[in-house]
């Protein structure tokens, strides 16, 4: 796989995406996308997807669907609400990684091909499920999930916009064995 490293960037980062609402006082229950605890303690300062304005962190929690957190200016049900699917940004400095490891931001919008070349998709998202990271792939046919696997994704070429996995049908077939 090809390596590439992070330089500092001030494009907004997500560090969360809000997932549902705990409550009638606001509470964001919220999937972490940062490795950096810091990004998500109170007194931070994140931005919601689509709003202008940053709103600081008053209350970090936790319930068993994950972390909970209050924003500034939340303050009941239906605000939260209307949160539910966005992202919580952050434009802090990106720091440099491990050669061979990458940013999601870095991934989506990759096409995806096989190593003959055939194009797959374009990769429209990165979450993870359980401990694995999934690439989530829309074609002209289907939508593919691709396991973050060596195993599975041959080479990582973000100057060239493109990402080699194996042929589908490969790595299909040692999951069902």
């Amino acid at each position: 796989m090809s390596s590439s490293t992070s330089s500092p960037t001030s494009e907004p980062l997500a560090v969360a995406r809000v997932m549902g609402v705990r409550g009638l006082e606001g509470d964001l229950r919220v999937m972490a996308l940062t490795d950096v605890p810091d990004r998500l303690i109170v007194g931070a300062v994140v931005l919601v997807e689509g709003e202008e304005a940053p709103r600081r962190i008053t209350q970090v929690g936790a319930s068993r669907l994950g972390p909970v957190l209050r924003l500034e200016g939340v303050s009941d049900h239906a605000t939260a609400t209307a949160l539910i699917g966005r992202h919580l940004t952050t434009t802090e400095p990106l720091a440099a990684l491990p050669t061979g490891t990458f940013w999601w931001h870095e991934l989506e919008g990759l096409e995806v091909v096989d190593p003959q070349g055939h194009v797959l998709g374009r990769l429209e998202e990165v979450f993870r499920a359980g401990a694995n990271e999934v690439y989530r792939v829309i074609g002209p046919d289907a939508e593919l999930l691709v396991p973050a696997l060596r195993s599975v994704v041959l080479d990582i070429d973000l100057d060239g916009g493109r990402m080699t996995i194996r042929a589908p049908a490969d790595w299909l077939e040692e999951v069902d064995s």
